[in-house]
């Protein structure tokens, strides 16, 4: 997560599916934290959807209204983009939690930084993993989600939800889903639901050890943003 993508259409999307689980969950937010600032890339840009209000506003009102508010005061120059923005808007639940810390380049800095998420977690009954990229591949770096940080962060009875961006990997986004849950269940983590949204970019949305009442609510979440939404249960 980076502080120039607050707002974007990704924001859009995870703000309302958090919403849609969160009720009655502490939730806990790792915001996995990167400085993109030297980037060239045009990922965060994507602000062009909030001029869509009959395409996306009935998906979640609140969301939206309060995310065109704020694209409003960034173009006015009242308020830059930020992920500390993000927690201020209140969209979540108030008592949630949130590590924001840097995510460290340096294997010895990334131990300690995983160490204090996972601590600054603790309560939650529902903790959300929010890398640019997702799980980690054939190689970590400050973008991806380690496997032994999701295990560490996995308690009984408490859920997760993993980000992951769709890769160019053979054999497109249903096949891409079922590697990444297959490695999450041999991970020992629980039975994996997986939901992508589509708009703009391919993002999806791992749910693990989750109890039916969870998963029911990702279902709906599913069918009120078909069109926009695919959701992999096997």
């Amino acid at each position: 997560m980076q502080d120039r993508y607050a707002g974007d259409v990704g924001d859009f999307g995870k703000f309302a599916l958090l919403r849609a689980l969160s009720p009655e969950r502490r939730l806990g937010v790792c915001w996995y934290r990167t400085d993109g600032s030297a980037e060239t890339s045009n990922d965060g840009k994507h602000l062009d959807y909030l001029g869509q209000p009959s395409r996306f506003r009935h998906l979640d009102p609140v969301v939206f209204d309060t995310l065109r508010s704020l694209a409003d005061d960034v173009r006015a120059a009242r308020r830059a983009r930020s992920i500390g923005v993000l927690e201020s808007l209140q969209l979540l639940p108030q008592e949630s939690l949130f590590h924001g810390a840097t995510c460290p380049s340096s294997r010895a800095e990334r131990h300690v930084w995983a160490s204090d998420m996972v601590r600054r977690m603790e309560p939650a009954s529902l903790v959300f993993l929010d890398p640019d990229n997702g799980l980690e591949g054939a190689a970590l770096g400050p973008k991806s989600t380690a496997l032994a940080e999701l295990i560490a962060v996995h308690r009984p009875g408490r859920a997760l939800l993993l980000y992951h961006h769709q890769t160019r990997a053979a054999g497109g986004a249903e096949l891409e889903a079922a590697r990444i849950s297959e490695r999450i269940r041999m991970a020992g983590l629980g039975d994996v639901v997986a939901i992508r949204l589509r708009p703009y970019s391919s993002r999806f949305y791992f749910l693990m050890n989750a109890d039916e009442e969870l998963k029911r609510r990702l279902e709906e979440f599913a069918e009120l943003w078909r069109g926009e939404a695919q959701l992999y249960r096997r």
